[in-house]
Order: C-alpha cells, then sequence, then structure tokens
C-alpha cells in the first residue's frame, strides 16, 4: 500500500479523483437515462430509444478526438465554457424534443459532452511520476468501476419512482455541475501550458500508440461483449433479479484486480492483459445458473481496471506533450469503438446461438485483437544493436 500512499501524496490528485468520480458517474448512466426516456417518455419502442443512444454514443466518439486537441491547445477553462453551455442547453431542452428531432440533438448532446474521462488522464500525465503513472491510472480506473455500478442505478431509480423526466433532467444537471467543478479544480495540463501549431496526426500517432488502441478496442469489446451475454444469459433463465449481484461482483473484482496490479513495479504489457481478458472469458462459456455465472464472472473482472489503465498510460507515456490531449480523445474514441463493436456482436451471437456461444465469440474476436496488437506492438519496438566484433 506504500505505492498507493505516495502517489496520493501527490498535491491535488485526491480532490482529482474525487472530481473524476462526481463526473464520471452521470456520465455512465446517460445511456440508461436515455433509453428509459424514449421508452416511458415518448412511448417508443426499445429499438428507438436504442437508435438515440447509439446516437449520443456516436456524437461522444466522434467528439473526443478534437476535445483533446482542443484542450492541448487552449487549455481546460476556455473549452469547457463551450461544452457547458452546450451541455446546458442539451439538458434543459433535448427532454421536450419528439422522437425525430431528438437524434441529432442527441449526437450534439454527445459531441460536446463534459470529456470526464479525458481530463483525468491528461492531468495525471502532467501530475505524477512517469514510474507511477500506471498506479495513477489504476485508481482512475477503479473509480470509473465505482461510477460504473452507480450511475446507472441511479438514472434507473430516478425513472421509476419519479419519472423518466425528472432522471433526465438530474442527470443532466449533475454532468453541467461536474463541469463546473472541473472548472473550478482547474486541473494542471501541460499541453494547455504550449499553444502552437495544432499536432499532425505523425507527431503522436506511432505504432505503440496504434498498438495502445487497439488494445483499447479489445478491452472494450470484451466488457461490453460479457455484460450484454450476461444479462442476455440471466433473462433466458429466467434470473434476471440477480443481475445487480452480477454487476456487484463484476465491478468488485474489477476493483480488487486493480490494486493489486497497481502496486506491481513492473506492470505487464497491454496486449498482454487484453489476451488474459479474453481467455478467461472462455469459461463462461460452461455457466449453467446464475451462481457459476457470478463466480466464473470473477476472474475474468480481475483483469478489467488492469487492462483499461494500462492502455490509458501506454497512449500517455509515448503521445508527446503537445498531442497528448488528441491522443487521449482518441483513447476515448476507442473506448466507444469497443462498446459499439461488442455489443451487437455479443447481441447476434446470442439470438443465434446462445449464451455459450456469445461468450466463446466475443473471446475469440478479442483474442484476435491482441494477437494484432502483440504483433504491432513488438514493430514499434527498436531493433537491437548488432553485437560487436571481436
Amino acid at each position: 500500500m506504500s505505492t498507493y500512499r505516495g502517489v496520493l501524496a501527490e498535491p491535488g490528485l485526491r480532490p482529482l479523483l474525487v472530481m473524476g468520480l462526481l463526473a464520471k458517474t452521470p456520465g455512465l448512466g446517460i445511456s440508461a437515462v436515455i433509453v428509459l426516456h424514449v421508452v416511458s417518455g415518448l412511448d417508443r419502442g426499445y429499438g428507438a430509444a436504442g437508435l438515440a443512444a447509439a446516437a449520443w454514443t456516436a456524437g461522444a466518439g466522434v467528439g473526443a478526438p478534437f476535445q483533446g486537441r482542443a484542450l492541448d491547445r487552449y487549455g481546460l477553462r476556455p473549452v469547457f465554457a463551450v461544452l457547458l453551455v452546450a451541455q446546458a442547453l442539451f439538458w434543459g431542452l433535448a427532454h421536450l424534443l419528439p422522437f425525430p428531432a431528438l437524434l441529432p440533438a442527441a449526437f450534439l448532446g454527445g459531441l460536446t459532452a463534459i470529456p470526464a474521462f479525458t481530463v483525468v488522464r491528461l492531468a495525471l500525465a502532467t501530475m505524477v511520476a512517469a514510474e507511477n503513472r500506471h498506479t495513477a491510472y489504476v485508481m482512475d480506473s477503479m473509480t470509473t468501476d465505482i461510477a460504473y455500478m452507480v450511475g446507472p442505478s441511479v438514472g434507473i431509480l430516478l425513472a421509476a419512482q419519479v419519472s423518466p423526466t425528472a432522471a433526465f433532467l438530474v442527470m443532466g444537471g449533475l454532468m453541467v455541475l461536474s463541469g463546473l467543478g472541473y472548472v473550478a479544480l482547474d486541473p494542471p495540463l501541460r499541453a494547455a501550458r504550449q499553444p502552437g501549431r495544432a499536432p499532425r496526426p505523425r507527431d503522436w500517432l506511432t505504432l505503440g500508440v496504434l498498438a495502445a488502441l487497439g488494445a483499447t478496442v479489445g478491452n472494450a469489446l470484451v466488457i461490453v461483449g460479457f455484460e450484454v451475454t450476461a444479462i442476455g444469459a440471466l433473462q433466458r433463465w429466467g434470473d434476471l433479479t440477480w443481475s445487480w449481484l452480477l454487476l456487484v461482483a463484476a465491478g468488485l473484482a474489477s476493483v480488487a484486480g486493480g490494486l493489486v496490479y497497481g502496486a506491481l513495479k513492473r506492470p505487464p504489457a497491454a496486449y498482454v492483459l487484453t489476451a488474459c481478458l479474453g481467455v478467461l472469458c472462455l469459461p463462461l462459456a460452461l455457466a449453467g445458473s446464475w451462481p457459476w455465472l457470478c463466480l466464473l464472472a470473477v476472474p475474468v473482472n480481475l483483469f478489467v481496471a488492469p487492462a483499461l489503465s494500462s492502455t490509458a498510460t501506454a497512449i500517455s507515456t509515448l503521445a508527446p506533450d503537445g498531442a497528448r490531449g488528441v491522443a487521449m480523445g482518441a483513447y476515448s474514441s476507442a473506448l466507444l469503438v469497443g462498446n459499439v463493436a461488442g455489443s451487437p456482436l455479443a447481441g447476434l451471437a446470442l439470438d443465434r446461438s446462445g449464451p455459450p456461444a456469445a461468450f466463446v465469440t466475443i473471446a475469440a474476436v478479442t483474442l484476435v485483437i491482441a494477437a494484432a496488437t502483440h504483433v504491432i506492438a513488438s514493430r514499434a519496438r527498436p531493433a537491437p544493436a548488432p553485437a560487436a566484433r571481436p
């Protein structure tokens, strides 16, 4: 635990992590709130609700690199001044829109979403020494696990107990408040203090960064694929009421794995952790009841926080200062690509062949991605110097 105490002793780190947790919580509940608003508030089906949530996700994926580039060039407060106005308009007015108008509004809302994840990761790269950075990113991943357990639950509870409109307004209000909190905190972003020409892709999109981005896609794909398949399996078994226990067990396992990983002095490469996620997803195909599913979910989720933090560490280390914001924005987009790919992949396999085949499919695709990123990463390493002749 001395490693964690040393990292937490960094000035301003604790407020940053707390602010990140508060910002991620409503952010991770947005999809559920939009879905429930469309289904219950607009009397549309789940297909239409999924389309609205996908519009938000697509906007966030497109906007993340541009937001990161703006943070690099202009700093946090000027960028957030624009984003906060856009978010206030979306959350204050979008619940009044008919469904056809909500779709483009949701895309614009995602495009201007508060970059809760990117800001924390940029600040950690500035505030924490390189040798302790993977521990700091693990701590950030653990706050994400907590926010993942809380955010969707709060949104669903508000929609069920009060109204979908109340959930829409409250979660949106929390999102805007978290943005104001970032403005007040104004964490140090080194690139924001180095204005100059906009970074070009060749400045930061190296083979090493590409390998880390590929591993990020694989990590997100297997995490979302596991969730979709597990919930689908519980529904088929008539045990959907136990889904909360599954999600809590997965979140706690991820936190536990992160605690161990964060204390390592020589953590494994990102593609190794992605491969571990793929391999440990395979035994889930053997689960035939909810107790076994919860039990077999623990090993794979032990590697979730380590896998996510390993790729964030790699990108923050490999990207130069002036391009770190756009690189971390690309990291957020890679997460969204994995999310968008993993959900339909798991759903299609689930519908056609059942939960065992879905778990195997997700595992197989993840292992292919891990192998590909290993090849890219090996080519990124400098060739060894030839031995001197005697």
